[in-house]
């Protein structure tokens, strides 16, 4: 009979799941390693002098569909460009790195830091560069290394994190809801 095969192949695989043990960790005194390649949230890279490598080509602000970066740069007259402030609503990132791939300068990269839940609304915005001389416009390698999962860094010692160190700011993107909140910021 047929249904004897399956009932027994059944009753199987839930002898093996019963006598296995638990799977779970005792969070937070346990931690899982990640993957390498795990995605969480959006982190500026830097040079080997410690300065930024975006170029304010809003190359990122322009691929992300839902929003949540912003960049306000200025031109100088000697066509070099300021970053004013780089803000990221990490709490409305659906975390899917499109603005990583679209960067051609490989300035972005997504961090290692898992521990993204608060209660306060304000630490969901927050500013990754503010006030920094933009990189010049020379294309970088082609792509940056993955973070280390043993140490919990990126490569060039870039912040654990997606805002990690940086002051929470109002996102000043001119699409989306960045939109929204700024006129927001400057009514009031």
């Amino acid at each position: 009979m047929a249904w004897d095969a399956g009932i027994l192949k059944g009753l199987s695989i839930a002898f093996k799941n019963l006598v296995r043990g638990p799977i779970t960790v005792q969070y937070p005194d346990e931690r899982v390693e990640l993957p390498s390649r795990a995605r969480w949230a959006v982190i500026p890279l830097m040079d080997e002098a410690g300065a930024p490598k975006c170029t304010a080509c809003q190359a990122c602000v322009r691929a992300c569909p839902d929003g949540v970066l912003g960049l306000r740069s200025t031109t100088r007259p000697d066509k070099t460009k300021h970053i004013d402030g780089f803000f990221y609503e990490v709490g409305a990132c659906m975390l899917c790195g499109l603005c990583v791939e679209a960067c051609p300068f490989s300035a972005l990269a997504m961090g290692d830091d898992y521990e993204l839940a608060t209660t306060d609304t304000a630490a969901l915005t927050c500013t990754l560069l503010a006030d920094v001389d933009a990189a010049s416009g020379k294309r970088a390698e082609p792509a940056a290394p993955p973070p280390d999962a043993a140490t919990g860094e990126v490569a060039d010692g870039e912040p654990e994190g997606a805002c990690a160190g940086a002051p929470s700011a109002p996102s000043t993107s001119d699409e989306g809801r960045g939109a929204a909140a700024l006129e927001e910021a400057s009514d009031g």
